[in-house]
């Protein structure tokens, strides 16, 4: 990749993983500038965080009630 290519962005992690970011050719006007009208932004956020509470056990639904949505 060129060091100078106006449709790509590379980014090094972290973690050491390297990403690449590359925006095709277009016309749209909120993207005439490429890459160089992008900034890095720290991350607000690293790992995974709380898990989720889980969800209630409940019994199956009947055999009758299942077969009314349906519409038998």
């Amino acid at each position: 990749m060129q060091a100078n290519d106006p449709t790509k962005l590379e980014a090094t992690l972290a973690d050491g993983r390297r990403m690449t970011l590359s925006l095709p050719a277009t016309d749209a006007a909120w993207a005439a500038d490429g890459i160089k009208g992008l900034r890095a932004v720290p991350p607000t956020h690293t790992g995974r965080g709380e898990e989720p509470p889980a969800l209630p056990e409940q019994p199956p639904l009947s055999l009758d009630v299942a077969v009314l949505g349906l519409g038998l």
